[in-house]
């Protein structure tokens, strides 16, 4: 069976080398792999969305580029972009790259509970350098595994001008994490310097200094990851079954019996799903897993659209610690690294802004002093860089190996430290709602799909949706994501 595959003089006019008169000639595209046809096994699940969307039905689909400076190119990420949106031009895609440059896995195992875990992409490509002696590496790869059901795609490093011991141990590791956690490895260690002996060219033709790829380098990454973000009907959906289960809404209406079930009085069957009224008559289900979505039913005309209580485990999702989200603190100055790499709890948070002003601060940024306010906790307590700082009301935690300023002034020579006064921010966002409101389903092709609770323990649970008696609760489907380890 021909596949298609992604044009790489298109990737090249997209990094602008094709335009107007060139001092080298266009590069070749890289020619298939002998197992080829296998690519995307392990990315089915994500892969099926995108390719089975069409103008009747546009599935939603989240995918994230996350790494640090070869994944944060804009140029690779319009690239991406740019073959996703042409390939399977009905998704309804949501992409996003929050690479952070220079974020080795020793810190991005940390910066990820902010970025990537929170996100919960359908698709995760990723490619960082650094702890695979360590376990950092590992660590950062499992945890998706323990926090998401994404697809992962995977790349190992090309070959720079001075990183050639990148080609043999690293790759090895990555082949080792892709078996163990199923991961689908796009071999960038193999093929690059294969392309590279093919067309005899020197590596500096394919980089833009010793490490990062130009312009034609990024091309060629495209065109090595594009081939693998294929769907393949004859390929097994490996556990994609398994992860992200849909429980149809109108199925115990129509069949003897159910996962669903109904508290009271069965919900009225609708053609697109099940439909809520009373407060008498809960929606009930048992999972197991730690993110619930639910998807409205598309109702043309009828009464008004109401709104339903939601129970996980018989409270409100806003009162289990684990349904917040930190998001990523504030850059440094003149920098895009972060002042923080992670920021935690250990009490009840709420949904705020927070601010962490420095009070003392020594001359290498090394030693400081700070206070913490909450745009409704308040002013919450003061601490320093060289102790872990608990605040008083337990809603702010920081470890001090999670501290960035000093390493901000070695790495990009900085002289002078952030002066007294400045501020660090970040914010905590719900991961839930602990009301749902039926969505207006103006568009019979949208998808309408809202997560109702997200971080849950990865166990068993029961949810409840109430409906509030003012108006209809139309409900498509219940979907449960329940990611492969605990």
């Amino acid at each position: 069976m021909k596949l298609p595959k992604i044009c790489f003089t298109t990737a090249l006019m997209m990094a602008g080398v094709c335009r107007g008169q060139e001092p080298a000639p266009p590069l070749p595209p890289p020619a298939d792999e002998p197992q080829q046809a296998f690519y995307g096994g392990r990315i089915q699940r994500s892969m099926t969305l995108l390719a089975t969307s069409s103008k009747e039905r546009r599935w939603p689909v989240r995918v994230l580029i996350y790494g640090q400076s070869i994944t944060g190119s804009t140029v690779l990420t319009g690239m991406i972009e740019k073959f996703l949106r042409d390939r399977f031009p009905y998704a309804d895609l949501q992409l996003e790259n929050r690479s952070i440059g220079g974020f080795n896995a020793d810190r991005l195992v940390r910066t990820a509970w902010h970025d990537l875990y929170p996100f919960y992409p359908d698709l995760l490509i990723f490619h960082v350098y650094g702890g695979e002696k360590t376990g950092d590496l590992e660590r950062l790869l499992s945890n998706v595994r323990r926090c998401t059901t994404a697809d992962v795609v995977l790349f190992n490093h090309h070959q720079t001008r001075d990183r050639k011991a990148d080609l043999e141990f690293a790759p090895k590791v990555f082949r080792a994490l892709s078996e163990k956690y199923n991961f689908e490895l796009v071999e960038i260690s193999n093929e690059w310097p294969a392309y590279l002996e093919k067309n005899s060219l020197d590596p500096a033709r394919l980089l833009r200094d010793n490490v990062h790829p130009n312009q034609e380098g990024l091309a060629l990454l495209t065109t090595y990851i594009g081939r693998h973000l294929r769907y393949n009907p004859l390929l097994p959906a490996g556990s994609g079954i398994e992860m992200v289960r849909t429980y149809e809404a109108k199925r115990p209406l129509e069949e003897a019996s159910d996962e669903i079930t109904f508290g009271g009085a069965p919900w009225d069957l609708d053609r697109f799903g099940a439909v809520g009224r009373s407060p008498a008559s809960p929606l009930r289900l048992r999972f197991e897993g730690n993110r619930v979505d639910i998807v409205a039913a598309y109702t043309k005309d009828g009464p008004a659209r109401g709104s339903a209580k939601i129970l996980i485990d018989g409270k409100p999702p806003s009162q289990d610690m684990r349904t917040y989200a930190v998001t990523l603190p504030s850059r440094g100055p003149q920098t895009w690294f972060p002042c923080i790499r992670r920021v935690t709890y250990r009490s009840m948070p709420l949904v705020e802004d927070w601010t962490l002003r420095i009070t003392e601060i020594d001359a290498t940024a090394s030693r400081l002093r700070f206070q913490v306010t909450g745009s409704k906790t308040g002013l919450d307590g003061a601490g320093n860089s060289w102790e872990p700082f608990v605040s008083k009301s337990g809603r702010v935690v920081i470890e001090p190996r999670d501290w960035m300023l000093a390493d901000i002034m070695k790495i990009f020579k900085q002289t002078t430290p952030p002066p007294v006064g400045y501020e660090v921010k970040w914010s905590v966002k719900p991961l839930h709602v602990d009301e749902y409101r039926a969505p207006e389903t103006t568009d019979p092709a949208k998808v309408y799909v809202e997560t109702v609770a997200q971080g849950l323990t990865n166990g068993p649970h029961l949810l409840e949706v109430i409906p509030n008696g003012d108006g209809i609760v139309p409900i498509e489907a219940i979907q449960i994501y329940h990611p492969p380890m605990k």
